[in-house]
């Protein structure tokens, strides 16, 4: 199974069990607060009449209403002959049904009973005394609130549905990235590793020539060595780098910096490769100040260079103007895909090329609170660094 259904299907299934066991205990809480209210106001009311109901002189009248602070409003219905002596408790139409009702469903514990669109907790009390034996049923009505635990159910219910689509989905495309992710770096790490075969093997090439004693123009042979050991350091070099920018290990030490100045120092560096290609270099940079870290900087400013370098044909124009160094190459314009993951780690472009240069450029970049971009402009491609 691929990672992005396992993830889509683990992420919605975890969303819907965990609102739906929030819901299960809900639910119980809520009934036994209900059913403990109920039972609270029964026992009160039947314990406000009790002195009526065994006929002591000082009870004045019969008390239907629950005088305590319990939340329901409960009432006695009498079961037995007391009524016929005391015609004055007679029992009301929808008495008469939940009497009915509990005929039918005789019990010593309270019952919750739904009765023509209407719910009760009913209960029924035995008391005697030398008269004979009394039986009172007594009822709270809680109409209304079951259905609106049930509809809450239901709201509930319908959420864990759309919230586990829509974690689901999330999911996909949280495993889709991961799948793209680890697509991307097997073959960012099979791309570095050729690109580090390669002056290995141009290295032991000459190494073996020099051994056999087949090559015999030794400062040719030093150069290229050379050549091809900075190559390899580089790459080792920034592929470490951009993993201590990315793990947080790296912290910038700011100062003022005069940015014409400083950038014509970058570029001294350049300036033999540069003839070597027959480049021509345009140079445009007004004064101005920025906060930065000059030696972090410098490498993010330095791999742009090397790669406008890199792919221009014949010109590179660098600019400076308002907090903004542009950076513009005569070489082949970009399709949209190329230009939407130059800068990314892992990506590699349709040259086989890792572009790890421009993604610790990135990295250093955005350290400093700067932000990055590239596009196709005249016949080229330019990048430009907003430095605010």
């Amino acid at each position: 199974m691929k990672t992005r259904i396992k993830i889509s299907l683990l992420v919605g299934l975890t969303v819907a069990a965990t609102i739906l066991f929030v819901l299960v205990i809900f639910n119980m809480i809520r009934n036994e607060q209900l059913e403990n209210q109920a039972e609270q106001a029964i026992d009160e009311v039947v314990e406000a009449n009790i002195e009526i109901i065994y006929g002591y002189d000082d009870a004045s009248e019969f008390i239907y209403e629950d005088e305590t602070e319990s939340t329901y409003y409960a009432e006695l219905i009498y079961l037995t002959e007391y009524e016929d002596k005391n015609n004055e408790y007679t029992i009301t139409t929808k008495e008469e049904k939940i009497v009915d009702w509990y005929k039918k469903h005789p019990s010593d514990v309270m019952q919750f009973a739904n009765i023509e669109n209407a719910s009760y907790f009913i209960k029924s009390v035995d008391l005697s005394d030398e008269n004979g034996e009394y039986i009172l049923l007594a009822y709270v009505n809680v109409t209304g609130e079951p259905e609106l635990i049930r509809e809450i159910n239901i709201v509930l219910i319908i959420t864990a549905i759309i919230i586990g689509i829509i974690g689901s989905i999330m999911g996909y495309v949280m495993g889709r990235k991961l799948e793209e992710n680890e697509l991307s770096q097997r073959t960012f790490f099979e791309n570095t590793s050729h690109e580090l075969k390669t002056p290995l093997m141009t290295i032991n090439g000459y190494a073996e020539g020099l051994e056999k004693g087949v090559v015999t123009d030794y400062k040719k042979v030093g150069r290229i060595i050379n050549s091809q050991t900075r190559r390899m350091s580089s790459l080792i070099e920034d592929i470490l780098y951009i993993s201590k920018v990315e793990s947080g290990m790296v912290t910038l030490q700011k100062e003022k910096i005069e940015v014409d100045s400083y950038i014509q120092d970058i570029l001294m560096p350049f300036e033999g490769i540069v003839m070597n290609k027959g480049i021509e270099i345009t140079i445009n940079l007004n004064k101005g100040y920025i906060n930065a870290d000059p030696d972090k900087l410098e490498h993010a400013i330095s791999n742009l260079i090397t790669n406008a370098i890199k792919y221009a044909d014949k010109r590179i124009e660098i600019d400076y103007t308002d907090n903004r160094l542009s950076i513009w190459n005569d070489g082949p314009t970009l399709s949209d895909e190329e230009l939407s993951h130059i800068f990314e780690r892992f990506y590699t472009s349709s040259n086989g090329n890792t572009g790890i240069g421009l993604a610790l450029a990135k990295e250093i970049i955005k350290l400093h609170g700067y932000s990055i971009n590239a596009k196709n402009y005249n016949n080229g491609t330019k990048i430009v660094v907003n430095m605010i």
